[in-house]
């Protein structure tokens, strides 16, 4: 005599069948994610490296220079006069008012390290992406950029305050730009141009600021001896605020400079390209404490753990850099 299977058991067998076929179908997707978390914790770890310690001793640099040891963050993403150092007194004090500065200019120093030997070596400098976080909305928006090529660039003592000169620049093959060091050794202070924020963004509604730049060490005359193992040649990013695109360092006298949004660590470049960051987190935090607004309360930078939360839309498609 034949027996058939209880309602009731059918009812289960179909739904564990069902079940299955849905964990199926969810594998790849599970599997994207995983691989888009630990993509986007390794970029996140680089990041905070870039916001640490710099990588090897910087040749002839300053002692105590802060600058040289690692990453700093000073303005931070207070872009506004009164975030400016309290012994940083311009004739015109409107530029030490809470009034929000416009504009701002991404920029890189590159720095020969205790050791170099490298005579056959280039770093291209390309790549360069600013966001900047909304607070009202907490949303990311892309400063536009352009082909992110350097705009400017020039050789300077050791102590990145006297100008030495003209750099040795060239356009590749490739459209990007690359710089070779002087024979003296000087690091190069360059740049990009000098950006209107307002056009995308309220100065006092910035809650925090990313500044990405690649690198990648290529040769100087590709005939000759490759000596690019013996480089010791690193590189630091970070970003200035200016009151408006048209304000100069001039408008600032007696001051001779504009204090800095900060700075990324020193780090290596390599024969590879390599990802150099800078963003206004904490750690470090603000490491210029010294500032009106600072000491009113205001913040300059977010927990690293709240950026790591909320990253800048193009890091989560990002391969972390090759060491």
């Amino acid at each position: 005599k034949k027996t058939s299977l209880p309602v009731r058991s059918l009812v289960l067998i179909a739904k564990v069948w069902l079940l299955e076929r849905k964990w199926r179908s969810c594998i790849p997707t599970l599997l994207m994610l995983l691989m888009t978390n630990s993509a986007s914790s390794a970029v996140m770890d680089d990041i905070s490296a870039d916001m640490g310690k710099t990588e090897a001793p910087l040749l002839n640099a300053p002692a105590g220079a802060g600058w040289a040891a690692g990453a700093y963050i000073g303005m931070g993403s207070a872009a506004r006069g009164d975030a400016t150092p309290t012994w940083w007194r311009p004739n015109n004090l409107t530029y030490k008012s809470s009034t929000g500065w416009n504009a701002m200019v991404p920029w890189f120093v590159i720095y020969p390290g205790v050791g170099n030997a490298a005579s056959n070596a280039r770093v291209k400098v390309y790549g360069m992406l600013v966001y900047m976080l909304d607070k009202t909305t907490n949303k990311w928006i892309k400063i536009d950029t352009g082909d992110g090529k350097p705009t400017w660039g020039s050789n300077y003592d050791f102590n990145l305050v006297t100008w030495k000169g003209a750099t040795n620049k060239r356009v590749e093959s490739d459209g990007n730009i690359s710089y070779k060091l002087s024979p003296e050794s000087y690091p190069i202070h360059g740049g990009f141009y000098k950006m209107d924020i307002s056009k995308y963004i309220n100065p006092s509604n910035i809650a925090a600021l990313f500044v990405h730049v690649k690198t990648q060490l290529i040769l100087d005359d590709p005939m000759g001896v490759d000596d690019r193992a013996s480089a010791k040649i690193l590189m630091n990013i970070g970003a200035d605020y200016y009151p408006s695109t048209t304000t100069q360092v001039s408008d600032f006298s007696p001051m001779g400079y504009v204090p800095a949004v900060g700075g990324s660590r020193f780090g290596l470049v390599k024969t590879v390209p390599r990802s150099h960051y800078f963003a206004t987190i904490d750690p470090p935090g603000s490491t210029n404490p010294d500032t009106v607004y600072v000491q009113s309360g205001g913040e300059v930078a977010i927990p690293s753990s709240d950026f790591a939360a909320n990253m800048p839309p193009f890091l989560g498609d990002t391969i972390a850099p090759i060491d």
